[in-house]
């Protein structure tokens, strides 16, 4: 089984990092193979630290501005074979990161996964019907393509995540946006 490589950025998630820790930790105690949990930051928050203790991760301190910048940071300090990127707000993550762990190990008939944000009613099928990648949504990237398409942006902010959607689609990698 891949090893996995969970990145968060401390900036992006802002005050809910440690609800989103506390949930994914919790989902992904099932993990057969475990997983490297890496939290990027450029803030110089204080209370960064003991938070990343107690959740196992490693704090990557970083002077990057960008996410794209931050992100590519993080990537360079992993090790995983696939690299992960959740989506904030969504508890259906780590319960749907945990079923594409299972998957890859079984079959490879992937490049890239997304776990797009969920809407209510009628306003899902509605953006279902023109889906464009958001960066609140979950991305799942192997970690050979992330490399042969150069990373993310890094003079992208929020921008960063559906920008490398599209780079990795023009570049032919097989893209499942998937549900949970």
């Amino acid at each position: 089984m891949p090893l996995p490589s969970v990145i968060f950025d401390a900036r992006t998630a802002g005050a809910k990092l440690p609800r989103h820790l506390s949930a994914f930790e919790q989902a992904a105690r099932h993990w057969q193979s475990g997983y490297e949990l890496l939290v990027v930051d450029d803030t110089g928050d204080r209370r960064l630290p003991p938070l990343a203790l107690r959740h196992q991760a490693i704090l990557l301190s970083c002077s990057e501005a960008t996410l794209g910048g931050r992100l590519n940071f993080a990537v360079g300090a992993s090790h995983g074979e696939v690299l992960l990127f959740p989506g904030l707000g969504d508890w259906r993550v780590p319960a749907w990161l945990g079923q594409r762990l299972a998957i890859a190990e079984s079959e490879r008939g992937w490049d890239a996964a997304i776990l797009p944000v969920q809407y209510p009613g009628w306003l899902r099928r509605w953006w279902a019907s023109l889906y464009r990648s958001s960066p609140r949504d979950t991305y799942w990237v192997a970690r050979d393509w992330f490399e042969r398409i150069g990373g993310f942006d890094p003079q992208l902010g929020s921008d960063a995540l559906p920008d490398l959607l599209e780079r990795l689609r023009a570049c032919q990698a097989r893209v499942a946006i998937e549900s949970a």
